[in-house]
């Protein structure tokens, strides 16, 4: 079987018997392409709903005559289209980051040698199969999604981000949640928590003992880290990705 074919079932697998997957990642592991593999497929499913996304914009910031809105939806244009390409291409930092925190704290708690250690990335890398899963939710909203208003600038961006599956859910009535419920249910949701259990169910495989609970503490604590260094981040990032001093 070839590393390509292997990584394809190896994250396949992962949805269905993640703990038959992080043994077959342990025993042959190829994490650095695995990570490429995850990498490319998000980035090709991401860019998905761009095209919806660019019709929007165009739309929003269509030529009106009017000189000085003219000019205003110029300036914002390309730092808009920008932000699209720049939020559909690169992966939630939030869940790339938290796998990384996991490798930094579970390897001293493995105690694995240095010629073993990764197998450690390889199980932790089946835990962003999920964000694959986000990236075609994302994908079947924006195209079943119908604007009933006249189309904002703001909607390009956000569109794909209707697909929900945190705290908003919660949210009561018709009344739109606030902008940090939002924010956090990005960071914080089903699809995060489905990738806590399953690098709290590879940690267990390479332990090789019965569960215990620093085997789901530690990954959903830096699941935790992450999502808020990614919050205290995203106001910089994006004001600069917008062109903004």
């Amino acid at each position: 079987m070839t590393a390509i074919r292997r990584v394809a079932a190896q994250l396949a697998q992962s949805l269905v018997d993640p703990a038959a997957a992080a043994r077959s990642a342990a025993s042959q592991p190829v994490p650095w392409f695995a990570l490429a593999v995850v990498i490319l497929a998000a980035a090709a499913i991401g860019a998905g709903p761009r095209p919806k996304q660019l019709d929007i914009l165009g739309r929003a910031l269509a030529f009106t005559g009017d000189t000085m809105r003219d000019l205003r939806n110029a300036a914002m244009h390309d730092g808009l289209l920008r932000l699209i390409v720049i939020d559909r291409l690169v992966p939630p930092p939030t869940i790339l980051l938290a796998a990384l925190l996991v490798v930094g704290a579970a390897d001293p708690v493995l105690v694995l040698p240095r010629d073993q250690r990764k197998m450690l990335w390889a199980v932790v890398l089946l835990g962003l199969t999920p964000m694959l899963v986000l990236r075609l939710g994302e994908l079947a909203v924006t195209y079943e999604a119908v604007l009933d208003h006249a189309p904002r600038a703001g909607d390009a961006v956000s569109l794909p981000h209707d697909f929900i599956t945190g705290p908003v859910l919660l949210w009561p009535g018709d009344a739109q949640p606030p902008v940090w419920l939002r924010s956090l249910s990005q960071r914080v949701n089903l699809l995060s928590a489905w990738s806590v259990a399953l690098w709290a169910i590879g940690l267990r495989e390479l332990d090789g003992r019965r569960f215990a609970a620093w085997q789901l503490l530690l990954p959903a604590c830096c699941l935790a880290v992450a999502a808020a260094i990614t919050w205290w981040l995203a106001p910089m990032s994006t004001a600069l990705i917008l062109g903004r001093p």
